[in-house]
């Protein structure tokens, strides 16, 4: 009698939706708390199937407007860097690029009315959660901002978390 081979079970990449400050050193921005080794680590991370990160359409609108800060506050010109940087990000097979669903848009603005002013940050988590993803964002201000309402927020994430 023969027998059927055995399955080997394969874990499931964990479905990370990074918060714009992730993407903004792919632009020259340095971001207070990450270090380049962090964003290397999140790299092996992705690039041996222990994560599969996932960006907010949505985040453009942020990620944009802090380069065009940053730029104004340097007097650089980054049109050069910002084409290189758009171009590796939206091409990018690494990241995958997502937008809001109708359930995550009705989440965002409940945390609107309960008075969280950030709709990037509440599409953000209005996402993870509907679905099912680990959003990865160094906001406490967010994390303060649900425990107040007791909202849940085991799907929020440091970058620091996932790899210790």
């Amino acid at each position: 009698m023969r027998q059927s081979p055995r399955r080997i079970k394969m874990k499931r990449p964990a479905k990370i939706l990074l918060d714009s400050t992730y993407l903004l050193p792919v632009f020259g921005i340095e971001v207070e708390g990450l270090t380049a080794r962090d964003l290397e680590k999140l790299r092996e991370a992705s690039l041996t199937g222990e994560i599969q990160p996932h960006a907010l359409t949505t985040c453009w609108i942020e990620i944009l407007g802090k380069v065009a800060r940053e730029a104004q506050r340097r007097k650089i010109d980054v049109t050069g860097i910002a084409e290189k940087a758009i171009k590796s990000l939206t091409e990018s097979e690494t990241i995958r690029w997502i937008k809001p669903e109708p359930e995550a848009l009705r989440l965002a603005l409940k945390l609107r009315l309960l008075g969280h002013r950030d709709m990037i940050d509440n599409l953000l988590y209005a996402t993870a959660v509907t679905r099912g993803m680990t959003l990865l964002t160094m906001d406490s201000g967010l994390v303060h901002f649900l425990r107040k309402h007791n909202l849940p927020e085991q799907n929020i994430k440091k970058h620091t978390e996932l790899y210790h």
